[in-house]
């Protein structure tokens, strides 16, 4: 069977508050979308948000263990719900072009709907998803 033909979809929409500086933040509805062609990442849409906004993707695994401890570094940060920043929100850290926005996002509803992925998609089992021959066909075209 080629890997996609079992093409999985998940999409789930929900409002979070954009931090974009002290005092200042949006409350946006967005939507996060999984693909198992895509397998280890998370894409971030702002169908609510200003029209410049760009998609983000995520790491799957990175956003999974930010439910439970802070994680990463660089351009994405992630932080667990906590009594200080609220019980019910995790947190990420968005950095990019001398900008940076923190965005609290509903840790309840995004995990359930992250459990999913994993059961659509098991970790460790990823690469099975992946089309082989067209990555390789990607990167011989951009070499």
């Amino acid at each position: 069977m080629h890997p996609t033909d079992r093409t999985k979809r998940l999409h789930t929409e929900l409002t979070i508050d954009l931090v974009i500086s002290d005092g200042e933040a949006l409350r946006l509805q967005v939507r996060f979308s999984y693909d198992s062609a895509d397998p280890f990442a998370v894409r971030l849409d702002w169908p609510g948000g200003p029209e410049a906004a760009a998609p983000w993707l995520f790491s799957r695994d990175l956003l999974q263990t930010g439910l439970g401890v802070p994680v990463g570094e660089g351009c994405v940060r992630v932080w667990p719900p906590c009594p200080c920043h609220g019980p019910t929100t995790m947190r990420v850290l968005l950095r990019g072009m001398g900008e940076a926005a923190v965005l609290y996002i509903p840790a309840g509803p995004f995990e359930d709907w992250l459990t999913e992925t994993f059961r659509a998609v098991p970790a460790g089992t990823e690469g099975s998803y992946l089309d082989w021959e067209a990555v390789l066909a990607e990167l011989l075209r951009r070499g």
